[in-house]
């Protein structure tokens, strides 16, 4: 299931360079913004609808038959040279994704031990970024032999008909382990868990962190390049790093301390990290700033994971984890839509300021969560 996550995820880290591919199109680009916004769009707008039918019991049957769809609409792409073939191709693909996504996670948490859910979302959080730091250094690579950036997406939508095979190794098992119910959980059951302060107060918080990593995963890159970076993709390999660390050597921890407070104190740090940026004059301070990136997002992540399964009476389990990426995928449509406006007006001076606004609000709801936030019993 965890490899599974890994090929899916690299749907999005592939398009680490799609803005640049934009930019070779005869488009306007006003419309760059809207198209790379409109695939995160999508699943914002149906995962509230299809999560609850995606259970431990049925995830990796379902998987099989997605992941060839996903593929499907990656190869698309070749046909797709103008705004409304793109946007067409852009929301089949995100409407493959986040079917493929749901069951993913559906799955997984059927896995979680009540008791380690901190240790197991960090465990998650590493598989959902590790993309970002194997795929944005590769598509230079990528670039070079493959040529045409359609010949790396070609690639991409092979490797997920590795998925089927993977995920069938695993068929029946997570609804059986008694982890959490099988059954789906009703309507009522969800509109009173949309109404619980605490849960709102998670997603968030979740949406503001998300939104702010978005501005810095699309721009990045060019920032870097104004810096002159050979290589800008290597600052989120640092990152990531970091993160895989962070989640080695104190992992542990994100299940015997507060998860609030730790929470709050990466997000301090987040801010810091942002308006740091603007300070940036060398390839080794940007690397370094991306390590501490790396340090404050590898416990803030899974903290957010975590706590949407503390938080969440068994049978809401799945589907609140699928709402946390939720708002993953929301921060994926707001990025680049506040991040583009912000740029082409005030430039970077202004974009990273931004970001470390929003998790500075972000900061401000954590008191919401509750001092403890222990797990939620029926």
């Amino acid at each position: 299931m965890s490899v599974a996550a890994f090929f899916t995820f690299c749907n999005m880290a592939v398009f680490f360079a799609f803005a640049g591919y934009l930019r070779t199109l005869p488009l306007d680009p006003h419309w760059h913004g809207a198209i790379m916004g409109v695939f995160a769009l999508v699943p914002l707008i149906l995962r509230p609808f299809v999560s609850p039918f995606f259970t431990p019991a049925n995830a990796a049957r379902a998987m099989a038959w997605l992941a060839p769809l996903v593929g499907a609409s990656l190869l698309a792409y070749n046909l797709a040279q103008d705004v409304v073939s793109l946007m067409i191709v852009r929301v089949l693909h995100g409407t493959a994704y986040v079917l493929l996504m749901s069951a993913n996670l559906a799955g997984f948490v059927g896995y979680v031990h009540p008791q380690r859910s901190g240790q197991a979302f960090g465990y998650v959080a590493v598989i959902v970024l590790l993309p970002y730091a194997v795929i944005p250094p590769l598509m230079g690579w990528a670039g070079e032999v493959l040529g045409d950036y359609l010949y790396q997406l070609n690639l991409t939508a092979l490797f997920m008909l590795f998925i089927p095979p993977l995920v069938l190794l695993v068929k029946g098992g997570a609804g059986q382990s008694g982890a959490i119910p099988a059954q789906r959980p009703t309507w009522p059951e969800i509109k009173g868990n949309l109404r619980d302060r605490r849960i709102i107060c998670l997603l968030g918080l979740a949406l503001l962190l998300y939104t702010s990593f978005a501005v810095l995963f699309f721009y990045a890159q060019g920032f870097g390049q104004a810096l002159g970076l050979a290589n800008p993709g290597w600052f989120f390999t640092c990152s990531t790093i970091a993160e895989i660390l962070v989640r080695a050597v104190a992992g542990g921890l994100f299940d015997r301390l507060p998860k609030p407070p730790l929470l709050a104190g990466a997000l301090a740090l987040l801010v810091l990290c942002f308006l740091g940026l603007d300070l940036v004059g060398a390839e080794a301070s940007f690397l370094g700033l991306g390590l501490l990136f790396g340090l404050g997002l590898g416990v803030a992540m899974p903290l957010i994971n975590a706590l949407a399964f503390d938080l969440s009476a068994p049978r809401l389990r799945s589907f609140n984890t699928n709402m946390g990426m939720q708002m993953f995928q929301g921060g994926y449509f707001l990025g680049p839509l506040l991040g583009g406006p912000l740029l082409a007006l005030w430039g970077y001076a202004w974009l990273f300021p931004a970001c470390a606004g929003l998790c500075l609000l972000a900061l401000l709801l954590v008191p919401g969560l509750g001092c403890g936030a222990g797990n939620h019993s029926e």
